[in-house]
């Protein structure tokens, strides 16, 4: 998108749309490395057993519980935007998570 624009405010926009986008995608990537180090050892049991074993219950903690939702809302967005159903792939954040029901 922005190397189709063509208008200086529109590269601007497009630009740092670009940065955040990045920056969630760093935070979310950071927030599952920590889930799975914390899930590590039941992990590797899991994939061991070969589908024997389904393993423990993932309790995120609220970091990661709110990176899990930002990329399924990403990943939602993203399909709304490739049926031509969104103007923009990403999705605006909220400057205050939503609480976990």
């Amino acid at each position: 998108m922005i190397e189709t624009a063509s208008n200086p405010l529109d590269i601007l926009k497009r630009t740092d749309q670009r940065q955040a986008f990045s920056l969630e995608v760093h935070r979310i990537r950071i927030n599952l490395e920590h889930l799975l180090d914390r899930y590590r050892t039941e992990l590797e049991v899991v994939l061991r057993s070969e589908g024997e074993y389904t393993g423990p219950v993932v309790d995120p903690d609220p970091q990661e519980a709110d990176a899990i939702r930002s990329a399924v809302d990403i990943y939602i967005h993203v399909c709304a935007f490739q049926r031509g159903e969104r103007p923009s792939p990403v999705p605006r954040r909220e400057s205050t998570p939503p609480k976990l029901p």
